[in-house]
């Protein structure tokens, strides 16, 4: 599976889990929901992380 998709597979599972929970007030839903959010945030964050240096970095040629 691509990253990119397991990214946002889980963070629609985790909207879709709070959502769930607020309307029905269900505490387990909502709490799981909470912790696929935030699971899928630290998965993107750590990808753009990796890009943000990998493109910056790679452009700063060291001067001769």
């Amino acid at each position: 599976m691509n990253e990119k998709t397991l990214i946002l597979v889980v963070c629609v599972l985790g909207i879709v889990g709070v959502c769930y929970g607020l309307l029905k007030k269900d505490h387990v839903f909502f709490v799981a929901g909470l912790v696929f959010v935030i699971a899928g945030y630290l998965m993107f964050r750590k990808k753009l992380k990796s890009y943000l240096q990998e493109k910056y970095l790679s452009e700063r040629d060291p001067e001769p």
